[in-house]
Parts: C-alpha cells; sequence; structure tokens
C-alpha cells in the first residue's frame, strides 16, 4: 500500500563532520518508524541530485555556524531547489531559512530541555499541545525580523529563541530549531505529524 513506511522513502542529510555516523543515529531511529530511509553525506549533494525515488527529506544538525560562512555552497543549492516534503532540524532548519533570503545570527549557546510555545496547529504540530518541552542545543538561529522575506510563517518560540520552527507558506518545508528526534514521545508525534499531514499529502 502506497504511504505505508514500507512504500515511502527519505533521504536523511547528514550535516555532522565528526562522529556523523553515531550523531545521525537517532534520525534514523526515529525515521524509520514511519518510511525507508537512506542516509547520504552532506558533501555529496548539489544541485541536480536525483530526488525522483525519494518522497521526503531531513535536514540534520551540525556544528557548523552558517553566520561565519560556515555552510556548503553545493547543500546551499539542493536544499533552494527543494519542492518535495522537506523536515529541517536545528542547522537543518536554519539552513532551509537561510536558502530563502533568512539572517543566521550568533547569540549565547542554549543547551538541554526548553520549554517551546507552539501556535500554529496544522500540519507538523496537529493536536500537539500548546506548549512542549524538548532538547535544544544550538549557538545560532533564524533571526526573527528577516522571516517575512523568506515567506516562511513563524510556527513556535521559546524564551531563548524568537524562531523555534517554521512552516513556507507555498511548498511543504518545515522547520524547528530544537531537536525534537532526542525529545522521546513528543518528537515520535511531531514525526508522525510530518508523515500523516504533510508527506502522505505529497505522494507521487
Amino acid at each position: 500500500m502506497r504511504g505505508s513506511p514500507f512504500e515511502m522513502k527519505t533521504l536523511i542529510v547528514n550535516n555532522y563532520h565528526s562522529d556523523a555516523e553515531k550523531k545521525i543515529e537517532p534520525y534514523v531511529k526515529l525515521v524509520s518508524q514511519f518510511s525507508q530511509c537512506k542516509v547520504e553525506k552532506a558533501a555529496n549533494l548539489h544541485q541536480d541530485f536525483d530526488l525522483f525515488s525519494y518522497d521526503a527529506v531531513i535536514l540534520s544538525g551540525s556544528p557548523g555556524l552558517i553566520s561565519h560562512g560556515i555552510y556548503l555552497k553545493r547543500l546551499f543549492a539542493f536544499v533552494k531547489n527543494l519542492k518535495i516534503p522537506t523536515l529541517g532540524i536545528c542547522y537543518g532548519h536554519q539552513m532551509l531559512a537561510f536558502a530563502y533570503g533568512a539572517e543566521i545570527q550568533t547569540g549565547k549557546r542554549i543547551e538541554g530541555y526548553e520549554t517551546v510555545k507552539l501556535f500554529d496547529f496544522q500540519d507538523l504540530f496537529k493536536d500537539m499541545p500548546k506548549e512542549i518541552v524538548v532538547v535544544e542545543n544550538h549557538k545560532e538561529y533564524v533571526a526573527l525580523e528577516s522571516l517575512p522575506k523568506t515567506e516562511f510563517i513563524l510556527t513556535a518560540e521559546s524564551a531563548s529563541c524568537p524562531v523555534e520552527a517554521i512552516r513556507h507558506s507555498r511548498l511543504p518545508l518545515f522547520g524547528t530549531q530544537f531537536h525534537f528526534e532526542r525529545s522521546g514521545e513528543i518528537g515520535e508525534r511531531i514525526m508522525a505529524n510530518f508523515y500523516n499531514n504533510v508527506v502522505k499529502k505529497h505522494l507521487r
């Protein structure tokens, strides 16, 4: 049956440098509950990368600092051309916004659990509570004032970060600053929403 975990296929983009295989494991474990998946290093991607056999893309976190110019230009081009359901996490979230014109700023490192306030309950956060507690680990963030020119809509915020989650107004592109893949049951609910409310609706 089309749309079952045995039929859908997801490309997981590994943006990590050191201990990359270990750090990508939580993403693989979570995605595998909903879809077949293949991990590809960010360095192997490019503007014309063939996504025909994939139904979704997950962009992982990374220690790279976009505001310092520490990102792959080929990854930027790849992200800019994404049209299939895509979910960026932490660095992946920042790269999505950056590719569409947002500014990325550096601040103090935020680590540990954070309470995030949700205020958009379609798609990614459907049937979720108004506040969730999730894992954070980042030093950079999307500048709120730059978001309007990107066509991304703000969907969540926290006391430590004004842009915790976004969704594109026209395309099936989503991002979360927080690491829901390491946030237990709440992360499973978010990923389930991504596949049930976004990916399945866009199956070829």
